[in-house]
């Protein structure tokens, strides 16, 4: 698995499906998972209240579990990406009251591993520059050579999603050789995929596609080497997230990629 980072000139998005693993439901959230919850009242005007007890049904969950509103007959329970442990049982109470009398139902969740990630790949592991090399000369005994820009391009790729949201984001960097520019801001995207600041947001769970613009600004002579311009792209990705808050679960969920950008090393011309 790998990353992303250089100047977007070309996008494409690949209408991939992503394949459902063991998805990250109500009853066996992920740790930083966002679900909701919800009854039917049996009678209007009644009131809610709705609580999380863990590993019995008398301890608060404290913050493993944060509801977002405790009155209402719909609610949002955030479970907490650090403290809610995998295999851990909580409860989620709801008690309506109304008429002097009250009713209480209780739905057991139990914290499931996070089956979400992301995958990154540079379209090339070797390429040319986009153009024949530019010669000119800087006086009638030097002549100078300009190998111009280059188009590279990275796949960032979704699996293990719940098809209950669509959505994912993540940060995304470029890294290159000194005397190489590009923008840092992509582009372009794929339709999917946005970016700022840069955090990549794609709106639903398909591949985005992202294409930099690396410009060798650097000038040579016949005294150069016959590879020196040859450079790496170096693409990263890492804080991968669903949508609804499930973390990528994959080592540390950083990823790089690379793409080598070279001209044949043709020698300089010998002479008797």
């Amino acid at each position: 698995m790998k990353k992303l980072v250089l100047f977007f000139a070309v996008v494409c998005l690949t209408a991939i499906s992503v394949n459902v693993l063991a998805q990250s439901t109500g009853t066996a959230p992920a740790p930083g998972a966002t679900h909701n919850y919800y009854i039917t009242p049996g009678n209007a005007g009644n009131t809610l209240l709705w609580t999380v007890t863990k590993g019995n049904l008398a301890t608060s969950a404290g913050t493993d579990a944060v509801i977002s509103d405790d009155a209402a007959a719909a609610t949002d329970i955030k479970w907490n990406v650090t403290s809610a442990e995998i295999g851990t049982w909580y409860y989620v109470h709801v008690v309506e009251t109304g008429g002097g009398c009250s009713n209480e139902k209780v739905l057991p969740v139990q914290i499931t591993a996070s089956p979400f990630y992301l995958t990154l790949n540079a379209a090339n592991a070797t390429q040319c520059y986009d153009d024949a090399v530019v010669v000119s000369l800087a006086n009638p005994s030097t002549p100078n050579y300009y190998h111009g820009k280059s188009t590279i391009v990275f796949t960032v790729t979704p699996a293990g999603f719940s098809s209950s949201y669509s959505g994912y984001s993540f940060d995304l960097s470029l890294v290159v050789p000194t005397g190489y520019d590009y923008t840092t801001t992509p582009v372009a995207f794929s339709a999917n995929g946005s970016i700022s600041g840069g955090t990549v947001t794609v709106t639903d769970n398909l591949p985005v596609t992202i294409t930099y613009t690396v410009d060798n600004t650097n000038t040579y002579t016949n005294a150069d080497d016959a590879d020196a311009a040859d450079y790496t792209a170096t693409a990263s990705i890492a804080n991968g997230k669903a949508i609804n808050g499930v973390s990528d679960n994959n080592t540390d969920g950083t990823y790089t990629d690379d793409t080598a950008v070279a001209r044949p090393h043709t020698s300089g011309i010998g002479t008797n």
